[in-house]
């Protein structure tokens, strides 16, 4: 077992770390797990985020029901996002830590989401009460500025609940044991592990869960108390059908999110109470987020309705235009004496690329040298790399050849899908490379603790799952794009800038592009440019000669793949499309997804001692070793 760290405040050995013991220690189920609750994680992304959508889109859900339900799956997806990520990164990952420090945030941002939620659920009670007892007062009665009310209620109230709380697990000393029997921090393990007085935290824990629970579950209760009698008094069957499926839906989620929460926190923590409150927290925090959004759409009829609208309405606009069902990919030269010519040259490029990335994946996975967090990083910033090139070289190879340069349009849109995921997860794994260097060079003593196995991983499945999630909002806004004119893309591969010069109404398209790459970018340049601001001066104060050269040698491999990637995307789109920024486009664009992908390894290997040694190391082994 891991021992646990621990710093030194007065006369006390405080533990700086927490071991997650997770779901099962059991290595066989690790994966299993994994992917699993990857699903699940994934069907709450995809629920909550499709209801906000659907609730934005159709003017008939712009009610206050359908606002707070909306804030409702913002927190349920919330509430996921706060405990999954660190969680899946567990079951792929031998130790199962988390700082201290992220302990505290985590409990949090729970304690606070919850808080948060019981008085949602509430305010949708009353909302329900004034709708079916005073209907015609509803409109007036819940006005919008008494709707934003009721909302930042509950949120100030349940934030301020959470500081309150997590202050009190702030005050308690942990000097034994850092193992939580739990797979998120949460209060009742923690309490488990002080060693310190924990009567006024556990007293504060329960005052606090109880009052507001019964407090909000009051609310709820009254109003449903004068709901039902209401509902009984309608001479309609119509709108006591559908008062009771409006209702049915809030009683099912409050079922759900209620009887789990008095079973896992109105008892006092006991090993058999932490035992049971992971499998209630696996039902609350993963399953009750997935359910909520399926719940208020099979068993809500507006819901249904709006959602059936939206996907006719699709229909109708595609039925309405010419709906294109391919596209002619018009490639970088229509000249015939040169396709062969530069067939052969991107054919080479390719064929160096796949060779240089595939190579650097090898010598870094065989050579035990290599096996630190740098080389980590930089083996996933060749696979990435590989797989740029993969998605678009193998297309514009083909149509070199062929006389009909055409593509489907569902091939085009998983291109576009993954063109614009591994942009995103590239600037952000070089902008996670930058902060490596920072910690190795800054920090070089803690650089082995810091940087370990988990954090690493951490550090990669971030940049992953953000980038994939962005290529799927991203080309979701391309899908709603009508193409209702020419079929010819002047490109060599689906790119959106000449895409959206093809479609109909692209304010919102072009709006979404601008906004999330410029964020994006400038975000992740950022960090770069913080981390290399701190790295500088660190370098310059280092008194070896040989220390000072090796330092700028890695930062120098890494300062010219960022230059080149970053100029060559800024220019590329942060423009607005025009005829003369396509064609520029295009120039860009063979640098990028051939040129650079070609350029990293040997960036990379020529430029970097360890590799090149590592390099000579592996030709030497092979000559003794034939």
């Amino acid at each position: 077992m891991l021992a646990p760290k621990k710093m030194v405040r007065g006369n006390s050995t405080l533990v700086t770390e927490f071991v997650l013991l997770g779901l099962t220690d059991r290595p066989e189920l690790q994966p299993i797990f994994f992917v699993l609750f990857l699903v699940i994680y994934l069907i709450t992304v995809g629920g909550n985020l499709g209801m906000l959508v659907l609730i934005r889109m159709d003017s008939r859900l712009h009610t206050p029901m359908y606002f707070f339900l909306a804030s409702l799956s913002c927190l349920d997806l919330c509430y996921s996002t706060n405990v999954t990520p660190k969680m899946l990164v567990n079951f792929l990952s031998e130790k199962k830590t988390i700082s201290y420090a992220a302990c505290l945030v985590q409990c949090y941002l729970f304690i606070a989401m919850v808080i948060t939620e019981y008085y949602m659920l509430a305010v949708m009670a009353y909302d329900r009460y004034v709708a079916i007892c005073n209907p015609l007062l509803y409109s007036s009665k819940m006005s919008k500025g008494l709707c934003i009310r009721l909302i930042a209620g509950p949120y100030a109230y349940g934030f301020l609940s959470g500081l309150m709380e997590t202050m009190w697990t702030y005050r308690l000393t942990f000097c034994g044991s850092n193992i939580i029997n739990h797979f998120y921090c949460a209060d009742p393990p923690l309490i488990r592990l002080s060693c310190s007085d924990t009567f006024i935290k556990e007293t504060s824990m329960f005052v606090v869960a109880g009052f507001n629970l019964s407090n909000s579950l009051l609310i709820i209760l009254i109003s449903y108390v004068f709901i039902l009698m209401a509902i009984l008094r309608m001479r309609s069957a119509e709108g006591r059908h559908k008062a009771f499926s409006t209702c049915g839906s809030h009683l099912v989620a409050v079922t759900v999110f209620y009887g789990t929460l008095f079973c896992m926190y109105v008892r006092p923590p006991t090993d058999s109470s932490v035992e049971q409150s992971k499998i209630l927290a696996v039902f609350y925090t993963f399953v009750s987020p997935m359910l909520n959004p399926i719940i208020y759409s099979l068993r809500n009829k507006d819901v249904k309705i709006a959602f059936r609208k939206l996907i006719r309405r699709n229909e109708i606009m595609r039925r309405n235009f010419t709906s294109v069902t391919e596209f002619v990919l018009l490639g970088l030269t229509n000249h015939l004496e040169w396709q062969i010519l530069l067939l052969l040259l991107f054919l080479a490029i390719y064929m160096t690329t796949v060779a240089g990335n595939v190579g650097m994946l090898v010598l870094i996975k065989v050579n035990t040298r290599l096996h630190t967090p740098m080389y980590v990083f930089l083996s996933y910033l060749f696979f990435v790399d590989l797989c740029f090139s993969s998605n678009v070289t193998s297309k514009m190879l083909e149509n070199f050849l062929s006389e009909k340069k055409t593509i489907s349009y569902p091939a085009c849109l998983v291109q576009c899908y993954f063109f614009i995921a591994l942009v995103h997860v590239e600037i952000y794994i070089l902008a996670v490379m930058a902060f490596d260097r920072y910690m190795a060079i800054c920090n070089p003593l803690l650089y082995g603790s810091k940087m370990s196995k988990s954090m690493c991983t951490s550090l990669i499945t971030g940049p992953y799952v953000y980038g994939m999630l962005t290529g799927l909002m991203e080309t979701m806004w391309t899908y709603n794009l009508a193409f209702c004119g020419p079929n010819e893309i002047n490109h060599f591969y689906c790119a959106d800038p000449p895409l959206i010069k093809l479609a109909f109404d692209t304010y919102n398209k072009e709006m979404s592009m601008f906004v999330v790459a410029g964020c994006n970018f400038s975000f992740s340049l950022l960090i770069i440019l913080i981390s290399y601001f701190y790295i500088f001066p660190s370098i310059l104060r280092i008194r070896s000669a040989e220390g000072r050269r090796k330092a700028f040698s890695t930062c120098g491999c890494h300062l010219t793949a960022v230059t080149i990637f970053y100029a060559t995307l800024f220019f590329m789109y942060l423009r607005p499309p025009s005829k003369d920024s396509v064609e520029q486009g295009k120039m860009v664009a063979v640098f990028y997804t051939t040129i650079i992908p070609m350029l990293n390894p040997v960036i990379y290997s020529f430029r970097n001692k360890d590799v090149k040694e590592a390099l000579m190391r592996e030709l030497l082994r092979k000559k003794v070793f034939p």
